[in-house]
């Protein structure tokens, strides 16, 4: 099975590589097109998201080299592979295909369970059709994985349970404040899901008052609407509001920093202690301002603790999740195997389209009495029954015994065929 994924994520890459490897989307379309250029490189996928940037491969080279792609991959963003290599993991095959339906179910996710990642699946998935550098392969290995996340999701409890980074964002928050936040002010940077999360959960915290900014002013005012305490605000203005504020969350799409180190000492008069969380990847907030005394920072790597304290209620979950993704796996492969001898199913659909109107032909001549309408008839019934019988016997050993089967089976089927 010649499907590799290339990638890094949050287990063993730091966020100041991932966040050089993470690709918007105007990039992820040029990166599609430019993988899909390379020699043996037949599909591509890229998932790029906070926490993992991964490229998905199928390649009719069996010997496919995989290091094409890291170098690749670093040659788009500018980086020196003999940096990096250390931080890519390459999966092939099966493991490839089972890493991507636990992603898509969100078992893979620094969060176990949450739903966010589906859709950053479907996303990715859609913009490879988009740009067609996918093909029958990874648009079936995708749609499949989907299929597993979605049944992850009905029949287990884990996505019931699981709790997002802006919810662990706010949790944080109130161990920091240990009087609570309901005397506090916040400033919620980015109107996206991870900032409605958090604005909701400042609000259930009993925040005293939030601020809320965005490019785009309109969604600021949508998600504020209905609330007493939450004002949207300008973002040319966010810093004017920030000497009021004791907390500030950010979480953009923006290429450039929403918090900089140098305007914020000159925008913030009352030096008391400030937090600041940083919930993007690549990051909103300069770094620097860290040295600032009156500022605690955190960055999404920050509530991986808090993250680890709550994985016990959703473990139990996983062993039921992980036998629904084998399920989905093994009937991947089972197709996938089923390719190789369709042309095997193609000679047995002839042998015994040709044998069936040889015989036909001599049994129909011989109802003298028999209108042409009549012969007509007796022929399609004749006909459906003929591939009412191939349906099952060749169909369903692909769907009910294992790739071993299905390989002896047309293999014997095949011999027959020769005999004849």
């Amino acid at each position: 099975m010649n499907i590799l994924v290339i990638g890094v994520n949050y287990k063993q890459t730091p966020l100041e590589i991932r966040e050089k490897l993470c690709f918007n989307t105007d990039e992820q379309r040029n990166a599609l097109a430019e993988m899909v250029g390379l020699e043996d490189v037949d599909e591509c996928v890229i998932l790029s998201t906070c926490n993992r940037t991964e490229v998905y491969i199928y390649s009719d080279n069996p010997y496919f080299d995989s290091s094409i792609i890291e170098k690749k991959v670093c040659r788009i963003k500018g980086l020196e592979i003999y940096d990096l290599k250390k931080y890519f993991y390459i999966y092939s095959s099966a493991r490839a295909v089972k890493h991507l339906f636990k992603v898509a179910s969100g078992l893979d996710s620094m969060i176990m369970g949450e739903d966010q990642i589906l859709r950053q699946v479907k996303d990715a998935y859609d913009l490879a059709l988009e740009v067609r550098s996918s093909g029958n392969i990874l648009n079936t290995l995708f749609r499949e994985g989907i299929t597993a996340a979605k049944k992850v999701k009905t029949f287990t409890e884990l996505s019931k349970n699981s709790v997002s980074v802006g919810t662990h964002a706010v949790k944080l928050l109130e161990k920091v404040f240990n009087d609570g936040l309901k005397h506090k002010t916040a400033l919620v940077i980015g109107a996206g899901k991870i900032g409605a999360i958090a604005l909701k959960n400042l609000l259930s915290a009993g925040i005293g008052r939030v601020y809320v900014t965005n490019r785009t002013l309109m969604k600021a005012q949508d998600i504020s609407k209905g609330y007493n305490n939450v004002d949207a605000v300008d973002y040319n203005m966010r810093y004017s509001v920030m000497n009021d504020c004791d907390i500030v969350i950010s979480s953009t799409n923006s290429p450039h920093y929403t918090v900089t180190k140098d305007l914020l000492e000159k925008s913030v008069k009352d030096k008391t202690e400030r937090v600041f969380m940083d919930l993007a990847v690549p990051r909103d907030i300069d770094v620097d301002i860290k040295t600032i005394p009156w500022v605690r920072y955190f960055n999404i790597d920050d509530l991986q603790l808090e993250v680890d304290k709550n994985l016990d209620k959703r473990l139990l979950e996983v062993s039921k999740a992980e036998e629904i993704i084998q399920e989905q796996v093994t009937d991947f492969e089972k197709w996938y195997e089923f390719r190789s001898v369709l042309p095997i199913v193609k000679d047995i659909q002839k042998f015994t389209e040709d044998l069936m109107n040889e015989k036909m032909d001599s049994t129909l001549a011989r109802l003298k009495s028999a209108s042409e309408a009549d012969k007509e008839m007796v022929r399609i019934s004749v006909e459906n029954i003929v591939n009412e019988i191939l349906d099952k016997f060749i169909y369903n050993i692909r769907n009910c015994g294992s790739k071993e089967d299905m390989q002896v089976y047309f293999r014997c089927l095949s011999d027959v065929i020769k005999e004849n």
